[in-house]
């Protein structure tokens, strides 16, 4: 059974270098527990220094995957990586994953999709969903404000996704803050989307401060989450790497059990028109992906 690392980085903001060997390390103490995969958090490498982008970006291959591939070489896995990137042919810059195989070659690159609030400003959005075939399963990979559009998460597992990575800096901020927001939204929304697919959800966070101004702060949490919900490993707070072994083989007999939401997913609904009392509409299909 594979056996797969998380990580938690509070990171150097705008050091790149720091925060790669920061990371390189983890990846070996992940290793020396067995791990087949780590998985790291979203732009990590940079932090959130938007105005800075330009400076810090990277070309995708470039110096920062040469170093997970060839961490991941010499371990033997899969190193599954946020991080800033240019492309050099248009100047666009990404929020992107990178999973880089245990032959040091990039199998996948994923540009986030869903762009939040000021990354839109700095950053393009990426057009394609992200599905990886590893010795061990098939991954969909998702970056943090992805995964609160459950169509979209759903669409991966519909696709084959037995297992969701997600690489992710949900913080908080003093606005969070100043309408009660609860840090717990985090794992609740990780939890969810395990529970309604019925698949394992993996999950990376930030801790500590995330962007120059230190608005950004992580909230930590990172976990590996069964289909059932169970908490199989988790980094509650600060920096760590935590390992927890996935039996792939246990989610379909958990939907035969007590799960069927997959095959219950799709349904016609007449829905009102106008909001509730008003004229009912034609049959709709509402299928989620």
């Amino acid at each position: 059974m594979p056996k797969l690392a998380i990580t938690q980085i509070e990171c150097a903001v705008g050091n790149v270098d720091a925060n790669v060997s920061r990371a390189c390390g983890m990846v070996a103490e992940a290793a020396g527990q067995g791990a087949d995969l780590v998985l790291l958090p979203e732009m990590f490498t940079t932090g959130f220094a938007l105005d800075e982008m330009d400076r810090l970006a990277e070309p995708i291959p470039g110096p920062t995957t040469e170093r997970f591939g060839a961490a991941a070489a010499e371990y033997g896995i899969y190193v599954v990586a946020g991080m800033a990137e240019v492309d050099p042919r248009t100047g666009a810059m990404y929020n992107t994953a990178v999973v880089m195989g245990p032959n040091r070659e990039l199998v996948a690159r994923y540009r986030k999709v869903y762009l939040y609030l000021g990354e839109r400003d700095v950053l393009s959005r990426g057009g394609e969903a992200c599905l990886v075939d590893l010795e061990f399963a098939r991954a969909g990979v998702a970056i943090c404000y992805d995964y609160i559009f459950a169509h979209y998460i759903h669409g991966l597992v519909e696709r084959g996704a037995e297992l969701l990575l997600h690489p992710t800096a949900w913080v908080t901020t003093d606005d969070c803050e100043a309408w009660h927001y609860s840090p717990q939204a985090y794992r609740a929304q990780c939890l969810t989307r395990a529970l309604e697919n019925s698949v394992y959800f993996a999950s990376s966070n930030h801790c500590g401060v995330c962007d120059p101004d230190g608005y950004l702060r992580g909230v930590g949490q990172s976990a590996v989450i069964a289909p059932w919900g169970e908490i199989l490993a988790e980094i509650p707070s600060g920096e760590g790497v935590a390992v927890a072994e996935v039996d792939l083989s246990l989610s379909p007999r958990w939907r035969e059990t007590a799960a069927p939401y997959l095959a219950d997913w799709d349904r016609e609904i007449r829905w009102p028109e106008g909001g509730i009392g008003g004229k009912r509409e034609e049959v709709e299909d509402v299928r989620g992906a």
